[in-house]
């Protein structure tokens, strides 16, 4: 969840913003100000702003001034009717700057690359360690053909053995959830789609394996693929 607060003189253009905040998923509005003086006190004991939104051109202290008058100020988006102040926002390490009349798809455009620069990196490797019988084994996520759930445990299919470990599909779900070979296609199966074969509506072949495809796993698997 992004915490958001807003600040900008104009109360329509205020009201705009504040619509496009509370319409979008996954930002909060935490306090709207049309007065910057007020805002500025309130950014300098507050600890859980995530994003400011706000105007350039105000009375008794500008964005900009606003900007340097905050220790630690969170990422800023200024909003501007006029483009000559591009520049002076970029020096002062403006987040992006926006023009008004601001529209949804600029406003959305703006989270979407703040989102995903805030966003962690995820650190990726090649292989995986299986625990079979007190023994841990390193694969490589390339020899690994699919999963299989198995009662209580998991059926590690790979090009030469299949492993049985004491796990569940949830956790193995959770495990590669940021690795784009994997995807899980029925609530038994999690397959690496670097050797799916084929598919149709309710089946896939992975190396020459017949797996059913969950209904509701149908959608994911489709928008991985690059379909013609």
């Amino acid at each position: 969840m992004v915490n958001c607060i807003l600040i900008d003189d104009d109360v329509v253009a205020l009201n705009v913003i504040k619509h496009y905040v509370t319409s979008t998923d996954g930002l909060h509005l935490l306090q709207a100000f049309t007065d910057a003086v007020e805002a500025a006190n309130f950014l300098k004991n507050a600890t859980d702003v995530d994003l400011v939104f706000m105007d350039i051109e105000m009375p008794d202290m500008n964005g900009l001034e606003l900007m340097q008058s905050v220790k630690n100020m969170p990422p800023v988006i200024l909003v501007s009717a006029k483009d000559n102040y591009a520049i002076k926002a970029f020096e002062q390490r403006a987040f992006h700057y926006l023009q008004k009349p601001l529209s949804y798809a600029a406003f959305l455009g703006a989270i979407e690359q703040f989102c995903k620069l805030r966003r962690p990196e995820v650190k990726t490797t090649d292989h995986i360690f299986v625990k079979e019988n007190g023994t841990m084994t390193r694969l490589k996520y390339d020899d690994i053909l699919y999963f299989e759930a198995w009662g209580d445990y998991v059926k590690v299919h790979c090009k030469n053995k299949v492993y049985v470990v004491n796990s569940t599909m949830k956790s193995i779900e959770d495990k590669l959830q940021h690795n784009p070979l994997f995807l899980r296609i029925h609530r038994t199966f999690h397959i690496n789609i670097h050797y799916l074969e084929s598919f149709d509506t309710d089946t896939a072949i992975v190396c020459n394996k017949t797996i059913p495809i969950g209904h509701k796993y149908r959608p994911d698997l489709q928008s991985r693929l690059m379909i013609i």
